[in-house]
């Protein structure tokens, strides 16, 4: 039960976060759970870093079952592929959309999640839900 809070608490604080920094940047509102690609070559590029970490996560696994390294947990790969990908996407935008307060927000956002996801991670670890 306190997971399931934990997480309404967290998908909600994101999409409050997401309406004010687009209301205070004046940018239009995108659709939920919509991921659409800028361009062609954006396509390409993120398709190219999900393969790649498909990959990564898999040969992870497998050295995992032999080392036990921090760097190869399935989290940590993870955290990396949405940084990698937010990054990459941010660059895109403000190299092809002519808002360039997309790009600004693509980072605040990526910064933002990075700090709740750390945050939800130490919760959990410190034991405060029980």
């Amino acid at each position: 039960m306190n997971l399931l809070i934990l997480f309404i608490v967290f998908f909600v604080v994101i999409y409050l976060f997401e309406l004010v920094v687009r209301k205070i940047l004046n940018l239009e509102r995108r659709k939920i759970f919509s991921y659409n690609h800028i361009n062609k070559i954006h396509e390409r590029i993120d398709w190219s870093i999900r393969i790649s970490f498909i990959f990564i996560l898999l040969a992870a696994y497998i050295f995992s079952y032999y080392y036990s390294f921090w760097y190869i947990q399935p989290y940590i790969i993870l955290v990396i592929f949405i940084v990698v990908s937010g990054i990459a996407r941010a660059i895109l935008e403000f190299k092809y959309v002519p808002n360039r307060k997309e790009a600004l927000f693509t980072i605040l956002q990526l910064v933002f999640h990075l700090l709740l996801f750390g945050g939800v991670v130490w919760i959990a670890s410190t034991g405060w839900f029980g």
